[in-house]
């Protein structure tokens, strides 16, 4: 039996579209953490890796595309 839920984090750099994930995912029984670029991201899967991770394609800096590959 699993005794942590599932860890989730949204890389988006609009807040607004943030909390509207994690809003829904919370109530979904999610566990989420965010994160506005991928450096913030990175810094997040250093204290726990995630189960899953939402990327916006368009963010500034590295994209969404580019830290996918990274994380594979």
């Amino acid at each position: 039996m699993r005794t942590q839920s599932v860890r989730v984090i949204i890389v988006d750099d609009d807040p607004e579209f943030r909390d509207l994930i994690r809003e829904y995912l919370v109530d979904e029984g999610f566990d989420i953490a965010e994160a506005q670029d991928g450096e913030a991201m990175w810094a997040l899967i250093s204290e726990r890796i995630p189960d899953a991770v939402l990327l916006d394609v368009k963010l500034p800096g590295e994209d969404g595309l580019s830290l996918s590959l990274s994380l594979r």
